[in-house]
Order: C-alpha cells, then sequence, then structure tokens
C-alpha cells in the first residue's frame, strides 16, 4: 500500500497490430494520472514498424492520425521525469505496459498495483478464478461506460485505474462487496468477442486460447 511520501500514478497504454498474431503489437497511445485523476501526460505514438491494422474497435485510432506523432523512444524521454524510485504504479495487468515503456523497479517505480488482482474472484459456476475486464469493472463499480466511444482512450482506462484505486484502497471489505457484485452482473460483450476474436486478420484471442488463430503462446498462462 502507498504512503504519503510515495507518488502514485496510473498508466495506460494502447497498442495497434505489426503483424496477424496476439503478440505483433506496437504502442500508439499512452496516458499517465495521477491521484488526483488528472492527466499528466497523453501522447500518441508513431509505430517504428508497418501497422498491418490500427485494431480501430479497440484503439480508436487510425493509422492515419499517427503519423506526425512522435516515436515510442521519443515519449520516453519525456515520461522518465514523472517516475522515480518511490513511485507505485497502478494499472490494469499493466505488466506489458511497464515493459513498454522500459520502466525499471527500484528506478522509476517500487511497486506495482494490478486492479486485476484486487477483484478477481472464486466462480463457483464454473469452479475457478475470475478475471474481469478494466471495461466491466468500471461500468459495474464506478458506472463509467469506457466502451461508449469507439476504441479504449489510454486517457479514460488510466483514470478508471486510478478511481478504482482511490476508491477501494483502504476498504477491503469493499472490495468483497466489488467481486460479489462483479460476479453477479452479466458483462457486456466485449469488443473481442464481438469481433469473433478476429479483426482485418490480426488474431485478438492472447487470452483465449481455445479461440486463437495464430498458435501463439496464451497470454492466460504467463
Amino acid at each position: 500500500m502507498a504512503t504519503s511520501n510515495d507518488r502514485v500514478l496510473a498508466i495506460d497504454l494502447e497498442c495497434v497490430a505489426t503483424g496477424y498474431t496476439h503478440e505483433d503489437r506496437s504502442p500508439c497511445s499512452v496516458a499517465i494520472v495521477n491521484e488526483q485523476c488528472e492527466i499528466i501526460y497523453a501522447s500518441l505514438i508513431k509505430p517504428v514498424e508497418e501497422v498491418v491494422s490500427d485494431l480501430y474497435p479497440f484503439t480508436g485510432l487510425r493509422v492515419k492520425e499517427l503519423e506526425q506523432a512522435p516515436t515510442l523512444e521519443e515519449v520516453l524521454e519525456k515520461i522518465y521525469s514523472l517516475f522515480d524510485s518511490t513511485t507505485i504504479i497502478i494499472g490494469q495487468g499493466p505488466k506489458n505496459d511497464i515493459q513498454w515503456l522500459k520502466l525499471q523497479k527500484g528506478v522509476h517505480y517500487s511497486d506495482v498495483i494490478d486492479i486485476s488482482q484486487w477483484f478477481k474472484a472464486y466462480n463457483p459456476r464454473f469452479d475457478n478464478t475470475s478475471f474481469f475486464s478494466l471495461a466491466h469493472e468500471a461500468l459495474t463499480l464506478l458506472h463509467i461506460d469506457l466502451n461508449a466511444e469507439n476504441g479504449h482512450l489510454a486517457t479514460q482506462d488510466a483514470k478508471a485505474s486510478m478511481q478504482l484505486y482511490l476508491k477501494y484502497k483502504e476498504d477491503e471489505k469493499a472490495k468483497e462487496v466489488a467481486r460479489k457484485l462483479l460476479l453477479r452482473t452479466r458483462p457486456r460483450i466485449t469488443p473481442s468477442k464481438a469481433c469473433n476474436y478476429k479483426y482485418e486478420g490480426v488474431c485478438l484471442a492472447g487470452y483465449f486460447p481455445q479461440m486463437c488463430t495464430c498458435n501463439r503462446p496464451s497470454f492466460a498462462n504467463s
């Protein structure tokens, strides 16, 4: 748990596809939000590799919008001053975002809080552990519709992660109530499912091995 001396930042990246497997991605936008839910940095990112799909239902962006954007390396030069060795990073499964941003523990952050781990819950119906999307968490617990517009904007996702953190950070009872509510509430159809886990030939089933068409390792096992 963060202390009063720690800086707490929520991060989110969105990616375009640079190939047709669920591994072939490159960042196209980034947002960083502080503990006051203020956007302290947001930028589009110009991919270095050729883009095979903008994944518009997920990014809300067209490739043309990225042509004049800074590269990832240029973005990194600007954001590193926002982080230090005491920073707590908040996000929905932020592992990949941290890797893309080349953030190092002990240099850019001290700890990571994964919101998806907060709300995972045992599902007696299927006798397994259910993980929920940020969109389901935000709609059910914050009454914020992250799918109201085309694509998941990085700014909206980062703010939603921070709002969930602030609402539940010091209340374990509230977290347990939230888990039960998330289990009881039927999720909306996700954009990936609506596309049958493939968009413009790109596999979208990184977390759903039974729907994968690219035969790459599942992220669900990592």
